[in-house]
């Protein structure tokens, strides 16, 4: 369980990171937040996506 947990929260951090390089493209402010916003919701859900797998082992 906790190993698709960390899968979901990975794949989530890529499409943070995806969505911050469209923003600083085209300066759309999705949901509100900035191009940098998102990279740190990025990070974020990267470092939660590494802990859960960590934790499995």
């Amino acid at each position: 369980m906790t190993k698709k947990y960390s899968d979901i929260l990975m794949g989530l951090s890529v499409l943070a990171v995806l969505v911050s390089g469209y923003d600083s493209l085209f300066k759309t402010d999705l949901f509100g937040l900035a191009g940098t916003q998102w990279m740190l919701v990025a990070l974020i859900l990267a470092v939660y996506g590494v802990y859960a797998k960590l934790r499995m082992q």
